[in-house]
């Protein structure tokens, strides 16, 4: 028994018999057939993780679609007989190229329970961000029976490969063809996987909502939408689109540079999950920590910013509103912006935020936006604070600070806490009891820790106002929020509270992805633009919020700015969750008497993104 399961996993198995040629083609072409039968068994098995935390019933659909399963199963394949050229071993084969395909299926049962978000290709770029989330204590990692069950699958897989097909394939020639084979097979399924069209007729929604975009991506399964994801991530430009055209298009709106007598200083703060949830009725809450924001907003512009991301994804919202995109790109050198464009102006641009630099690579990607000095965790925060989420009560005032540094010349600030990162603590209530009722005491404790967060930041926003209130340089302040918080695995907290986050309706959508963004002006700004300020302003997309800045500055920017702001009065939600607010009403489809104009409108954007107009400032 011994040298039985020594020999199972040896590591140099034996050749195979020496038996006749025939025979011997015969052995080969079982072991192949073996070898692509465990890889298809792996892809169907992974399915079950696909699912994360969402119904079981969500896998039986899979398995009634045909399309589904092979999607999904044939990279698993795949994987198997590229590692089959690189090894010679069927079983080494199969546990090298199973065991990619299940840590990235790990990766996104973790990410969908934790954050209720699905792993994209995107990820991979930063996986050591992944690493420190996971090894911080910032969310705890657990083994189920679903994992210790999937991974049995793969090793036992492994065993039998090894007990059924042992050798070793001799020759180069022939782990070349079979790795050759592998790449080859990959290539020609290329534009079967990066197909849009494909990918959209594909789903599995009977118990899904296809208006989440988690949800969405699920119902394909994991491996497929993973792939697919990589057309994202390329970047590939609108259908029809045409670069002399866009050009065109865009340059038939000039350029305006901001008057010397408007010039005012912007001071932008994006707040990490902030939300109001005295906006929502829920039950046995008490809101009345919200009367300080409350009576800021009464003396602001403001109004619901509608994002793209819920529970995580900070730099989609971040992105958008300093660069105009509608959806979050990658960013791998210098990008148009509206940072490089106030730079233009004659303004400094700085900011903060006192986490890692690394962190959604913003040491180098804030600078690729424009910012001539930006301040991180690293040598900076981390000699004001010890905390782990450094205080708000540091940022704020560090922020006045750079600030006040400035002062005579026009300045632009754009700075993210982290004081308010989830998860919320569920063991234990912080300070007083915000939340009762029949809620679950976790329910209750996570809520409570998230409230009193927040409002600690409210408290240090009303005193950075107070700073600005009477301050002779005219200044404006923008805060927004990112998105809404995490509360609860699967987002458990929300149901709890009567927040119905998951429902396919406009309703859902709205709670789902909307938060609060306030524009206030200090006295001195009020005398340069002429005006309050104050009111309730439209529901928008980030990409327009700018816009809505330099409208009650009475700028009117550069040329894309001016063309967005025409396509704003058509598309004043245009999300990449799948709706887009036309002419008032919200939808799925684009009309079909404006969809040349969304066309226009996605033109203009991708262009805008591509070219660099603001070289000079460099050289």
């Amino acid at each position: 028994m011994k040298s039985f399961w020594k020999n199972l996993f040896l590591v140099q198995p034996q050749p195979a018999p020496d038996w006749s040629r025939g025979r011997r083609a015969l052995y080969y072409i079982w072991r192949w057939a073996l070898l692509l039968g465990a890889g298809t068994c792996m892809g169907l098995v992974l399915l079950r993780m696909a699912v994360g935390p969402y119904p079981i019933e969500v896998v039986d659909g899979y398995f009634q679609s045909a399309a589904i399963m092979a999607l999904n199963t044939v990279p698993v394949v795949l994987l198997a007989v590229l590692f089959y050229g690189l090894t010679g071993n069927a079983w080494s084969a199969f546990l090298a190229g199973g065991g990619v395909a299940l840590g990235l299926s790990l990766g996104n049962y973790f990410k969908l329970i934790f954050r209720d978000d699905p792993l994209y290709f995107e990820d991979m770029l930063i996986l050591h961000e992944a690493k420190a989330m996971a090894t911080g204590g910032h969310y705890e990692l657990f083994i189920n029976s679903t994992i210790v069950k999937t991974l049995l699958c793969l090793l036992l897989g492994a065993a039998a490969l090894r007990v059924l097909a042992p050798g070793r394939v001799r020759g180069w020639r022939y782990r070349a063809a079979a790795t050759a084979a592998a790449l080859l097979a990959a290539a020609v399924l290329t534009p079967v996987y990066l197909d849009g069209e494909r990918y959209e007729s594909i789903e599995n929604c009977e118990h899904l909502n296809h208006w989440s975009p988690t949800q969405d991506y699920i119902s394909r399964g994991f491996v497929y939408p993973f792939v697919h994801s990589v057309s994202d991530f390329l970047e590939t430009p609108p259908k029809g689109y045409q670069r002399s055209e866009a050009e065109a298009l865009l340059s038939g709106y000039e350029s305006a540079d901001i008057p010397e007598d408007r010039k005012v200083s912007i001071i932008a703060l994006m707040r990490e999950a902030y939300v109001d949830f005295s906006l929502y009725d829920i039950d046995g809450l008490d809101a009345s920590g919200y009367g300080p924001y409350h009576a800021l907003e009464a003396e602001s512009y403001t109004g619901n910013l509608v994002t793209n991301i819920f529970a995580g994804g900070t730099v989609d919202t971040e992105r958008c509103f300093l660069t105009g995109d509608y959806q979050l790109n990658n960013f791998r050198g210098n990008t148009n912006s509206y940072v490089w464009y106030l730079r233009s102006q004659g303004y400094t641009a700085e900011g903060s935020h006192p986490y890692y630099q690394w962190f959604y690579n913003r040491q180098n990607i804030n600078g690729y936006l424009g910012f001539e000095r930006y301040r991180f965790l690293e040598g900076d925060y981390d000699q004001l604070t010890k905390a782990r989420y450094p205080e708000d009560s540091v940022l704020l005032p560090e922020i006045y600070a750079d600030f006040k540094k400035a002062a005579g010349s026009p300045y632009f600030s754009f700075s993210v806490n982290v004081q308010s990162h989830g998860p919320y603590e569920t063991a234990e209530a912080a300070g007083g009891s915000w939340l009762s009722g029949s809620c679950t005491s976790e329910c209750k404790n996570a809520m409570n820790h998230y409230l009193e967060t927040i409002w600690d930041t409210d408290a240090e926003l009303v005193r950075l106002v107070d700073r600005l209130r009477d301050d002779p340089e005219p200044v404006v302040l923008v805060t927004f929020g990112d998105h809404l918080p995490w509360m609860g695995d699967g987002n458990s907290f929300y149901q709890e509270m009567g927040m119905d986050v998951e429902a396919g309706t406009d309703e859902s959508f709205y709670l789902r992805y909307s938060t609060r963004y306030l524009i206030w002006a200090n006295d001195a700004a009020r005398a340069v633009i002429g005006h309050d300020m104050t009111g309730e302003g439209p529901d928008i997309s980030p990409c327009y919020l700018m816009n809505l800045v330099f409208e009650q500055l009475g700028w009117e920017g550069p040329g894309f700015m001016q063309a967005m702001e025409e396509m704003r009065e058509v598309f004043p939600i245009a999300a990449s969750t799948g709706r887009t607010m036309t002419d008032g009403v919200l939808s799925s489809e684009i009309p079909e008497e404006r969809q040349e104009l969304y066309q226009k409108f996605q033109y203009l954007q991708y262009c805008w993104r591509g070219g660099f107009q603001y070289q000079r400032l460099l050289d």
